[in-house]
């Protein structure tokens, strides 16, 4: 490196005689003690010859390349594949020179080691093992940039590109971005029945994102603070509310971006019109209530009624059946068996014939309660999330009167020092507002309960309407029974008779 560094200076010194030389066109020198001139043309040779010296030696020395990284950083998704950039300038040949990739954080620091032709592997940190690459084509062409496979979270730092035989390096730094799905969820407001309350989340960020909402005509929309929180695992989730009126347009979209990855992911909502109408009074939930326990109570009335009739009714069906078939039976075996010797199975066939319309009609039934009971569970669902939902925000409530009391009590404290009347303010304002709260909760209560008594009402159905499945169940394995055990005897006789006209 320093012969090559006196070669520079060289070649520099007589660049300089070059251009004094083509403004005089003469040189000169020194010659037994005095000054010559010097012919142009030999001084143009000479140069040429070093100039073509010094630059044969600096490409055999590299002297002219140096290891150049990007300025920006390089942004990656997880689970893609990237590439982290770094090149010689003037461009070389690096097959055989080490090129090393590393990262100061790890240990082992190594990511890629290239050294005589082949890759080092015992020098590698295990987390980039198998996912890391250098094409050759790429290295005889001067471009050292190291290939990095399915990227992970962890990858996200700063790396360096290092030549040691140019005691040359870059730095590259990398960016990993983690996106994820959006939900957004509706909810009314409390404060006012005519507008809608939106909640959209999203979970599984990195970077930090933020989160927009626009309306359909792509305008920004004034919403609540986006929270904000970071996992164990360092993903971000995010979630932020924003309250619809019904001048806004129905489309609603919840926007999540990360601006540093230039990643973005949406979601769209159409608010219904009828979710601005003002909810039922309490009054008319009340009624709303009462009218679906009781046309719960009079389905299971109404099942249990149509089931012991219809038992009823097959009974009498089946004896009246009896007695009026009994005549004609003798005259289908006459007509079927006139000659001696016949074998009677009539009585078989007809009997296999009511057990077969039976089953069918069971079969009917039980289908019915079946779908009934699938009513009766998908309802029993639905009011046990409104209990969750409601007990849910009955501890919000108390939570908020309890910050309310603190909150009363600080207040109380900052104003002891003062007069009478402004301690008597806040306590008439802290009294109205724990009855607030105290409404507030005894509504939800009361609501919870409504809903328990429904949910339990429910339950008695279900349980009614399977305990008659249960006796369907029964009465269909006794006719399948009795249907197997009728054509069992059928071919008993049929199978005697046969034996009794062979022996004949």
């Amino acid at each position: 490196m320093i012969i090559c560094m006196v070669y520079v200076n060289f070649f520099m010194i007589f660049s300089h005689i070059f251009y004094f030389s083509r403004q005089t066109s003469t040189m000169f020198c020194l010659k037994d003690g005095g000054w010559c001139k010097m012919p142009l043309g030999a001084i143009c040779v000479l140069l040429f010859r070093h100039s073509i010296f010094f630059f044969h030696l600096a490409h055999f020395c590299g002297v002219l390349s140096q290891v150049v990284g990007p300025s920006d950083p390089v942004v990656a998704i997880v689970g893609d594949d990237t590439v982290l950039p770094c090149h010689l300038d003037p461009a070389v040949n690096a097959a055989d020179m080490t090129v090393e990739w590393t990262r100061s954080d790890l240990t082992p620091r190594f990511v890629h080691v290239w050294r005589d032709g082949v890759e080092l592997v015992n020098k590698k940190n295990e987390a980039y093992m198998e996912r890391t690459s250098l094409p050759i084509n790429n290295l005889k062409l001067g471009d050292i940039s190291l290939k990095l496979s399915k990227v992970k979270l962890s990858d996200r730092g700063s790396y360096k590109c290092f030549i040691p035989a140019l005691s040359g390096q870059a730095s590259v730094e990398l960016v990993v971005g983690v996106v994820s799905s959006l939900i957004i969820t509706v909810m009314r407001n409390s404060e006012d029945s005519i507008k809608v309350v939106l909640q959209c989340e999203s979970a599984g960020w990195y970077p930090e994102p933020e989160l927009l909402w626009l309306d359909g005509e792509g305008n920004l929309l004034s919403a609540g603070p986006t929270e904000t929180l970071r996992g164990p695992d360092d993903l971000y989730t995010v979630s932020s509310r924003v309250t619809v009126e019904k001048r806004h347009s129905n489309n609603i979209t919840c926007r999540v971006q990360q601006r540093n990855t230039n990643q973005s992911r949406e979601t769209h909502i159409h608010v219904p019109g009828d979710l601005f109408n003002p909810p039922c009074s309490s009054a008319g939930h009340i009624i709303i209530s009462v009218v679906v326990t009781v046309l719960l109570i009079l389905a299971v009335v109404f099942v249990v009624w149509k089931y012991r009739s219809k038992c009823q009714g097959r009974n009498t069906k089946i004896s009246t059946d009896h007695r009026e078939h009994q005549p004609l039976t003798e005259k289908k075996r006459e007509a079927l068996h006139p000659t001696e010797g016949g074998i009677d199975t009539v009585d078989f066939d007809m009997e296999q014939e009511k057990l077969n319309a039976r089953f069918t009609e069971e079969e009917e039934d039980k289908f019915h309660l079946i779908m009934m009971v699938h009513f009766l569970m998908s309802h029993k669902c639905d009011l046990e999330n409104d209990i969750h939902e409601l007990k849910l925000k009955l501890v919000e409530v108390q939570k908020q009167q309890d910050e309310n009391q603190s909150q009363l009590v600080n207040n109380i404290k900052q104003t002891e020092q003062n007069n009478l009347k402004s301690e008597k303010k806040n306590e008439e304002v802290g009294i109205e507002t724990e009855t607030n709260f105290e409404t507030m909760k005894e509504n939800l209560e009361k609501e919870i309960e409504k809903k328990e008594t429904q949910r339990k009402s429910v339950l008695y159905g279900v349980d009614v309407m399977t305990e008659k499945k249960k006796e369907l169940d029964d009465t269909l394995y006794k006719i399948h029974t009795q249907r197997e055990k009728i054509e069992w005897q059928r071919n008993e006789v049929q199978i005697q008779f046969q034996s009794g006209n062979s022996e004949a």
